[in-house]
């Protein structure tokens, strides 16, 4: 009994300190945030501008836009916090460790 006691404690132990990990990363890689114009994040991602025109239309990734509603030729702006939050939950996504 007191094994399974232990072993439960150890997984709690285990869990919370991955968490507190996880916190501590994610404030030492907080940078400005940064916003960027079209241009900017055609660069920033290494996209060509076709594809990021595609991915705003798709709602693929963070942006908003400035403009009149309806507007031909609205402007797009993006965080560069919540692109590079965006990158890392592409890359987590796509990542599958063990897969065949």
């Amino acid at each position: 009994m007191n094994l399974s006691i232990e072993a439960a404690i150890r997984a709690i132990i285990a869990e919370e300190v991955a968490a507190a990990e996880q916190r501590i990363r994610e404030s030492l890689n907080v940078q400005s945030d940064v916003t960027l114009t079209f241009q900017e994040a055609l660069k920033y991602l290494g996209m060509s501008e076709y594809t990021l025109r595609r991915m705003c239309q798709a709602k693929k990734l963070p942006y908003r836009i400035v403009g009149a509603d309806g507007s031909k030729n609205p402007r797009y702006l993006f965080s560069s916090s919540s692109l590079d939050k965006w990158m890392k939950q592409q890359e987590e996504s796509n990542y599958k460790p063990n897969q065949p």
